[in-house]
């Protein structure tokens, strides 16, 4: 989606979530899952390239887009209010008769989405999508009346602590690391569209919210995210899936 939406009511905290997103509705009447100031200028970023990135992978997610909070909303709300903050929001459209994805739909979902997810995760170096028989977390909805599996949640993304061995550990299409990095063929195709999906982060820059790279309105003190650099790593990590299985 393109554009930004004012926020007209913001209508309750919802618990799910470490960043406990706001449920608000916005001018056009649809109800939106906001992140705000909780969680945190990289986070938001995270969020918006990582969203832009996943759809120019061809995977599903919700549609999302840019919210304006405006103060005196913020303010009204209390505490709570203040926490989502006044300014843009990142927003994703809230879906409706879906659930948290679950160990048994794991055979419902085609072998290439699978492929896609776990390449782009490793890609993004998002390791916030985990599911084993024990448990997890794997910020995925699931649609059963039309088998649809969504993305969410990515404001852990680009962790420059991530740990790979970790993340092939636990993530929830886990078993299919051989069919992705032991493939050539598999391993040759996702890197062309790793490469080739660089395009919407350049494309998702341009309209990233300029306040989102400060930490204070009165834009003294920069939030010190190197997007450069997170640009030259997603490259490098493509060009990487090309040739030395990790």
């Amino acid at each position: 989606m393109s554009g930004t939406l004012a926020v007209t009511e913001i209508i309750r905290r919802l618990e799910q979530g470490t960043t406990q997103p706001f449920l608000v509705r916005a001018e056009d009447g649809a109800l939106y899952v906001a992140k705000g100031r909780e969680a945190t200028r990289r986070g938001l970023m995270a969020e918006w390239l990582c969203a832009n990135l996943a759809r120019g992978l061809g995977l599903e997610v919700p549609d999302f887009v840019l919210l304006e909070v405006h103060g005196e909303l913020a303010e009204a709300f209390g505490q709570d209010g203040r926490a989502l903050g006044a300014g843009p929001v990142f927003g994703s459209r809230l879906e409706g008769g879906v659930q948290e994805f679950a160990l048994p739909q794991l055979k419902s979902v085609p072998v290439e989405t699978r492929l896609r997810l776990l390449a782009f995760d490793w890609w993004v170096e998002n390791g916030d999508r985990s599911l084993t028989l024990h448990g997890g977390n794997p910020n995925l909805l699931w649609q059963a009346s039309r088998a649809r599996l969504l993305v969410i949640d990515h404001n852990l993304a680009f962790d420059p602590g991530f740990d790979e061995a970790a993340f092939l550990a636990v993530h929830v299409f886990k078993d299919d690391a051989n069919g992705l990095f032991g493939d050539l063929v598999h391993r040759l195709e996702i890197a062309d569209l790793l490469s080739a999906a660089l395009a919407e982060f350049d494309a998702a820059l341009h309209s990233l919210p300029a306040d989102w790279r400060w930490l204070d309105v009165e834009r003294t003190l920069p939030a010190q995210v190197d997007l450069a650099a997170i640009r030259a790593r997603l490259a490098e990590r493509a060009g990487l899936l090309r040739g030395t299985k990790p």
